[in-house]
């Protein structure tokens, strides 16, 4: 059974989770949690075993996955929405979380 996450951080998981359209900035983060950003990181990592940007990924690339198989929506705009840079970058870190590409992820699931 994983340990129950402190308040803090389940709020900065909370925040995560419903603006996923977002750049979540370490700035909007901190303020959520009450802790400095500095804080917070280290927190952050040492409750959940992973680190904050780590885990702002995994929740975008499970997003992705969701409207890659659901929905019409072309990769650029779900890189859009998503907050990501560029379509490379999201195409990059998708890959990264999925073990694929975008495009791969589609043909395969959508």
């Amino acid at each position: 059974e994983a340990p129950k996450l402190s308040l803090p951080i389940q709020s900065c998981q909370a925040y995560i989770q419903q603006h996923l359209g977002e750049k979540l900035s370490m700035e909007v983060l901190s303020r959520v949690s009450g802790y400095t950003p500095h804080y917070l990181a280290a927190r952050f990592k040492e409750e959940t075993g992973q680190s904050l940007t780590d885990f702002i990924l995994s929740k975008k690339a499970e997003e992705a996955k969701r409207l890659l198989r659901y929905s019409e929506k072309p990769l650029t705009a779900i890189s859009t929405y998503l907050a990501f840079s560029s379509p490379s970058h999201f195409s990059r870190v998708f890959k990264q979380y999925a073990g694929m590409l975008p495009r791969e992820y589609r043909e395969k699931y959508g």
